[in-house]
């Protein structure tokens, strides 16, 4: 790891304190206030943003950036007869220049002369190449004999409703409604012996988040073990789903925790002025525009938002004090909206467990007494479509064969770009984006470290 890297990365073990209590109004050249509202650390409506990078997301962004490029390089160090130092040394290089005789060639795994005969050698055997999916479905899928555990998968923004996947803007959303009917039909399903609940979010809504953990809640009490999976992202919204499961696994360089609340609105008044359009109102109570854009909250508004928010954050530290056997006052020491990582989640209580997907199904196993040896069957709950049956009237076996499903997909990925970054502006066409508008105080602000 490099030094400022290493640096940025002991800094933020250490306890931050809280941010200035002031408020903070987010202003940028199009004329649009974003007014947010943070707990324990909290940003508030009232002073112009900095037109710099604040050094709090400064050095997160850095602590994330060095994680990822420590998963990177670590396991191909371990793969390659050369030292850490070394390694870094050639990636320092950036473009690889013209290759002369005497040159470290880095491959994995098949000698650089054989590469270029690998089709050769499977048309020779008479085989072809197959998608994963194809070929599990043809050789047979692990972990289908033995005791049921229903597998469930919670990925995406969290939200109220079903789950959904947008090919327009690529957003995956996790819908309590799904994942929480899921969770009731593994608990009404009597040959589930447990659940496996696979976590990859950055959070959302507290509503539909709370409507989930409920459920984790009732799944421990009818008897069946909930082992949680961490992918890359298990923060806020995304831990509180998890935090009631009795084990939590998580990789080491998981995102997680950041155990705080944001909340807040885009007021545009000044753009939509700018661009010559008014907006008139009918309502029927006195806040019902408590969320409107045209307008700033008001005294009274901002009082009840804050003190909704006060009660969540509550609410969300005491969940986590009693599902993880931690005292208040450490969790509360812990929280602030800090992200951890797994590795260090584990070492503060907040995970229990270092290991991916193959860890957490040995946690099932020993969680419902299956002899190592034995195996599980995985079911997932509840099945659905993946998108490419969506459009294809059969799965296609290869790539050689679908260049239709790959056409659309290159149409979507053309246009997903700029619909993400529409919708994190608050900018979005699907029918129920708005239904969660002012709820999802449990969403962490996104920290993007490119690979």
């Amino acid at each position: 790891m490099r030094a400022d890297v290493a640096a940025a990365r002991e800094e933020w073990r250490k306890a931050q304190p809280a941010l200035d209590p002031e408020k903070l109004v987010f202003i940028d050249e199009t004329s649009t206030n974003t007014q947010m509202t943070r707990l324990r650390g909290r940003c508030k409506k009232g002073v112009r943003l900095i037109d710099r990078v604040p050094h709090g997301h400064w050095k997160t962004t850095t602590f994330v950036a060095g994680l990822r490029n420590d998963e990177i390089v670590a396991p191909l160090v371990l793969d390659r007869p050369m030292n850490g130092a070394a390694f870094q040394a050639w990636l320092e290089q950036g473009l690889a220049p013209t290759l002369a005789p005497g040159d470290t060639v880095i491959m994995d795994n098949l000698p650089a002369h054989k590469v270029a005969g690998v089709r050769a050698i499977i048309e020779d055997a008479g085989a072809k190449l197959l998608y994963l999916p194809q070929y599990l479905y043809r050789a047979g899928r692990p972990h289908d004999s033995g005791k049921k555990v229903a597998l469930i998968f919670g990925v995406g923004q969290v939200m109220r409703g079903k789950s959904d996947f947008s090919p327009i803007n690529g957003s995956v959303t996790m819908g309590s409604a799904t994942v929480a009917g899921a969770f009731r039909d593994a608990i009404d399903d009597k040959d589930v012996k447990a659940i496996l609940f696979r976590v990859d979010s950055p959070g959302g809504s507290y509503v539909a988040s709370d409507t989930i953990y409920r459920e984790v809640l009732r799944a421990r009490k009818a008897g069946k073990p909930v082992i949680v999976s961490m992918g890359n992202l298990a923060g806020s919204g995304g831990y509180f789903v998890a935090m009631a499961a009795d084990k939590i696994i998580a990789e080491p360089g998981t995102i997680t925790a950041s155990i705080g609340v944001l909340g807040g609105k885009m007021y545009a008044a000044r753009l939509w002025n700018k661009l010559g359009l008014s907006h008139d109102e009918i309502h029927t109570s006195q806040n019902a525009t408590m969320f409107t854009t045209t307008r700033d909250y008001n005294d009274t508004e901002w009082q009840r938002f804050e003190a909704w928010l006060d009660r969540v954050y509550v609410d969300f530290t005491s969940k986590v004090a009693e599902g993880r056997h931690l005292p208040k006052e450490k969790v509360l020491e812990i929280a602030k909206g800090r992200i951890w990582t797994g590795e260090d989640a584990k070492a503060i209580g907040l995970v229990d467990e270092l290991g991916g997907f193959d860890t957490a199904v040995q946690a099932v196993k020993k969680s419902i007494h299956v002899a190592d040896g034995d195996d599980i069957n995985l079911k997932v709950f509840p099945k659905r479509k993946k998108l490419y049956e969506m459009f294809l009237p059969r799965a296609a076996e290869s790539s050689e064969n679908d260049a239709s499903a790959q056409a659309l997909a290159a149409m979507f990925q053309s246009v997903q770009p700029v619909a993400q970054k529409l919708r994190a502006l608050g900018v979005s066409a699907d029918e129920d984006s708005s239904q969660d508008r002012g709820e999802n105080v449990l969403m962490m602000p996104e920290i993007e470290a490119q690979r």
